[in-house]
């Protein structure tokens, strides 16, 4: 299926009522809106036409901001919403290593980082589990972690492996259990707190 210059895979193509493409897989390397996204991979739009979501072919600035290959959210402004970097970046004094995956707002001020940890380690009190990205305010408290050792936050205690959604505060928004003693992989959270609303 080829539209507005674009081929797509046909099998998994969906498309909005008035018949351009939500979500597709390219069939092969191609330049959307300024972007070099993957073939093989999916894309997904606004019904704007705007593009969503995309599997970065190379390293690529998206605006000011240099991210690595692989998956990508924008906002419907094309502004980054949600990415890996691709080299250390700075944002308003906070320096972020290249291969942590960042969330940022529609006009660029970030919301949270990740960071992986090699061993167990204590943030903002909380001690988190070794293997797993632990999300992470600009103001330092973290977003999203997952404990490696029993904790009491507000009176309520919460086990090893529970995943927790946190908020600036350090408050308890969200929680969920994990088995991180099992050998079970988990895949790796692309976002933290801030989640993507895809419909």
């Amino acid at each position: 299926m080829v539209l507005n210059g674009v081929e797509y895979l046909d099998e998994d193509a969906e498309l909005f009522p008035d018949g351009s493409v939500h979500d597709a897989t390219l069939a092969r390397d191609t330049v959307i809106q300024g972007l070099p996204c993957a073939g093989g991979c999916s894309v997904v739009f606004f019904p704007s036409g705007q593009l969503r979501l995309a599997w970065l072919a190379r390293p690529t600035a998206v605006g000011a901001v240099s991210c690595s290959p692989g998956l990508v959210y924008l906002h419907e402004n094309g502004g980054l919403l949600n990415a890996t970097l691709a080299v250390d970046w700075q944002f308003e004094g906070l320096v972020v290593p290249a291969g942590a995956r960042v969330t940022l707002d529609p006009v660029g001020q970030l919301l949270e980082y990740s960071r992986r940890l090699e061993a167990d380690q204590s943030i903002e009190g909380l001690r988190c589990a070794a293997g797993w990205d632990v999300w992470i305010y600009p103001n330092g408290c973290p977003s999203l972690v997952v404990l490696a050792q029993t904790s009491i936050i507000d009176g309520r205690e919460f086990p090893p492996g529970t995943e927790l959604f946190l908020n600036e505060n350090g408050g308890v928004i969200d929680c969920h259990s994990l088995e991180i003693t099992s050998g079970r992989q988990y895949k790796q959270r692309v976002f933290g707190v801030y989640e993507f609303p895809f419909q």
